[in-house]
């Protein structure tokens, strides 16, 4: 597939299309996704038709149409479509939320006195704030918590970056309880 550059509306518009449809499997409304990037349906459904267009997404008619994301979709946005993922829990503010993780990379890891990570999820991060404290529990394949703060939030590509306060593996944890985990 040809490079496609996205405006960041566009962007915008097939990060939402895809978090929508990810959660239910079928089409979504323009007027769903529209209300939720604080759009006007009649300009969404423009960013739409350009979209379609370009191979991206595709049009589903009848009473429980709506617009589904194409494989060409999955890959401009570095996404890849899972069919059964596995899901981890992020935590804020008290308020846990199933979470589907589609990458974690430790960004300066070789810097002694912070490391960040920055995550990708599978669905809109838009209730967050930077400065809000985190947690996350990913299950995929080894158990993972990460805890921290919230630096900054990209909600065109789901992407958070966290400045990790604590990671623990299951190698810090003895009989059901936490060992300190050394200082990161």
């Amino acid at each position: 597939m040809t490079q496609i550059e996205l405006t960041p509306r566009q962007r915008t518009a097939l990060t939402a299309l895809l978090n929508h449809y990810q959660d239910t499997g079928s089409p979504v409304a323009a007027k769903t996704i529209a209300e939720e990037t604080d759009r006007k349906p009649k300009s969404f459904r423009r960013q739409l038709v350009n979209l379609k267009e370009l191979g991206l997404v595709e049009g589903v008619r009848g009473p429980n149409g709506g617009y589904k994301p194409t494989e060409g979709a999955y890959s401009v946005l570095e996404r890849e479509a899972v069919d059964d993922p596995e899901t981890g829990v992020l935590a804020s503010e008290f308020e846990r939320i199933d979470a589907i993780v589609d990458e974690i990379r430790f960004t300066n890891v070789h810097n002694p006195d912070k490391c960040r990570a920055q995550i990708r999820f599978q669905q809109s991060i838009r209730g967050f704030d930077d400065g809000d404290a985190v947690a996350i529990g990913v299950t995929t394949g080894t158990e993972l918590l990460l805890a921290g703060v919230i630096d900054v939030i990209d909600t065109t590509t789901n992407v958070i970056i966290v400045d990790i306060a604590q990671l623990e593996t299951p190698g810090n944890w003895e009989g059901g309880r936490s060992r300190p985990s050394p200082p990161v």
